[in-house]
């Protein structure tokens, strides 16, 4: 294999935007997650309504600054509802360290959840001309990746794959517990961050506030027909800031800190139907966004993929190719039975986990 050179764009940072997986972070980064640290080791932390989507990030989407109509795509109420009631589950973050329960994982993301606040504050005020520094890029792309893997979403995910992986691909792996949910939750912030922080930087806006969020309120792009979205092949990363701003991370590097242009009403559109579509429980709007869903047109997708094709049909081996949010990871195991094989013909289940 050899490298052949594409094509070359300018660095706008004048510094190499990745950390290594954290072995070398900016100053703002290494301050705030030394807090996280700090937390850590106390255990002074008595709440235990867990908000996996920060208040401070939804109340964009409120009027009243205390509620948000919130659309329950299971049973398809929509109504408001506070934003202490709202994203939140009772322990979801409670670990047991050393035989004793206790919640400080809420304090640990709480300071995650004042910086994201500060970035948000920045990055809403944004106009043209502004500029941003090397720090606060950097620590956008790490706040994108805790907020994009704290939620239950990805802890089903996570379950899934552990399920999948046992019973399918006949592997011996342990069942995932709130403890290895969120020690996966912090030893991947940093590869994540570093995945961000490669692309390309761009605030879209609608005049019209049109944007929506969700309980899983960062997306990326679907843009392959068939085929599950993931870092790797995905144009985009979403994440909306109000309904009037998106922070999006982009493949088409452009040489710039930060690109901004207005949304047409085709990609706004698509941008919705993302949203809609990865919603894990709850689609978040302003209360006077009357195009909506109802009924029969809240479909989940499926939040899994997996596709099994014969390598040895005497040994019944097969490679198993297992898709999500961050790409696809590959077995070559004996088929469990995930496809039925039948000659020489290769076969494919999209064994789909909703």
């Amino acid at each position: 294999m050899t490298w052949e050179l594409i094509s070359t764009v300018q660095n706008p940072w004048g510094q190499v935007p990745v950390s290594g997986h954290g072995q070398s972070v900016v100053p703002k980064v290494a301050e705030y997650m030394a807090r996280v640290e700090e937390a850590a080791k106390r255990r002074n932390c008595v709440s235990r309504r867990h908000h996996y989507v920060p208040q401070a990030y939804m109340r964009a989407w409120s009027e009243d600054g205390k509620r948000v109509r919130v659309l329950d795509i299971r049973n398809g109420i929509d109504k408001l509802r506070g934003l202490r009631d709202t994203c939140v589950r009772e322990n979801f973050y409670q670990i047991t360290t050393d035989g004793q329960r206790h919640n400080q994982v809420e304090a640990m993301l709480a300071v995650i959840d004042d910086e994201t606040a500060r970035l948000l504050k920045f990055l809403r005020a944004w106009k043209p001309g502004d500029d941003m520094s090397f720090e606060d890029f950097m620590s956008l792309a790490v706040v994108l990746a805790f907020q994009r893997n704290r939620t239950p979403q990805v802890r089903r995910h996570l379950t899934d794959i552990d399920t999948w992986t046992r019973h399918r691909a006949n592997q011996v792996v342990p069942e995932l517990t709130t403890n290895s949910f969120v020690q996966t939750l912090f030893r991947s912030t940093f590869g994540a961050a570093d995945e961000h922080s490669t692309r390309q930087l761009e605030l879209w806006d609608d005049p019209g506030g049109r944007f929506i969020t969700s309980d899983q309120p960062v997306q990326l792009s679907w843009d392959r027909p068939g085929e599950t979205p993931s870092t790797i092949n995905s144009e985009h990363l979403l994440w909306p800031i109000s309904p009037h701003r998106l922070v999006v991370l982009s493949q088409d590097l452009q040489g710039e800190k930060i690109v901004q242009r207005t949304v047409s009403r085709k990609e706004l559109d698509r941008i919705r139907g993302t949203f809609i579509r990865g919603a894990e429980t709850a689609i978040i709007a302003l209360p006077h966004d009357g195009d909506l869903p109802s009924g029969k047109n809240l479909r989940k997708r499926p939040q899994l993929r997996t596709t099994c094709t014969p390598i040895d049909t005497e040994q019944r081996k097969c490679r198993i190719e297992l898709g999500w949010g961050y790409g696809a990871s590959t077995l070559d195991e004996t088929c469990q039975p995930l496809c039925a094989m039948k000659g020489q013909a290769p076969q494919s289940d999209d064994g789909q986990s909703v």
